[in-house]
């Protein structure tokens, strides 16, 4: 989930509701059935690693782990949330003496999962120069994760960016290859991601995660959502 997802309407910072909102897709989901890992981003509050970096005169690698610190404000939050919704969220982090946080333990992680509880992942992959896509990609399959879901604004993966203008309407792809996403430079995840995904044979989901009830529909099968799958 990116950052921007805990912000609310203020585009910036961390709003009540909205933790309080996406604390209640991921209930919902774990009613469903579902096992959850959540690997946070940062853009609510300073963006390192990606193509939209924060611009601040500040050098890459110091800007990067300024966008790890800040990945680990949001998974305390959510953690905390998650918490105060029965779901004992509990905060892994990359990051050393982080409060509230543990050294992250994938065999740790697994039995939490099997238990009904949320993982929530932060620090990113721990080092300079990769995203937070590239960190949700190695935990999914450091946890066996099924799958890779990427929460966005808009329904899935289009063949252009559909918030632009063009001659044509952008065009959804419901299913398209790991190895077209790359070839084709569709920008939905950070390439490093989508090829560690592409090497396991990881499916990744790519669905709107700002309307209510998304995440327990993509689960099931029942919202419009693009699949990035080995065909």
């Amino acid at each position: 989930m990116s950052g921007e997802m805990l912000s609310g309407p203020h585009g910036f910072g961390l709003d009540s509701d909205a933790l309080a909102g996406l604390a209640r897709e991921i209930s919902g989901a774990v009613s469903a059935g579902a096992q959850i890992g959540v690997v946070v981003g940062a853009g609510n509050i300073v963006r390192g690693a990606g193509p939209n970096a924060t611009k601040l005169a500040v050098r890459k690698q110091p800007l990067d782990t300024m966008g790890m610190l800040a990945t680990a404000i949001n998974a305390t939050a959510l953690a905390d949330t998650l918490r105060g919704c029965g779901l004992g969220g509990v905060h892994y982090s990359t990051l050393p003496g982080v409060p509230f946080s543990s050294p992250f333990d994938s065999d740790e992680a697994d039995s939490l999962l099997r238990d009904g509880k949320v993982v929530v992942f932060s620090g990113g992959t721990g080092l300079p120069f990769f995203s937070t896509d590239t960190a949700a990609a190695v935990r999914a399959l450091q946890i066996g994760a099924e799958a890779l879901l990427k929460g966005t604004q808009v329904d899935g993966v289009f063949d252009r960016d559909p918030r632009k203008p063009g001659a044509e309407p952008a065009r959804l792809l419901q299913t398209v290859s790991h190895r077209a996403v790359l070839e084709q430079g569709l920008q939905v995840m950070d390439p490093a991601a989508v090829a560690l995904c592409a090497q396991s044979k990881l499916p990744i989901i790519v669905y709107n995660a700002h309307i209510s009830g998304n995440l327990v529909g993509v689960l099931r099968g029942s919202v419009l959502a693009s699949a990035i799958e080995t065909l």
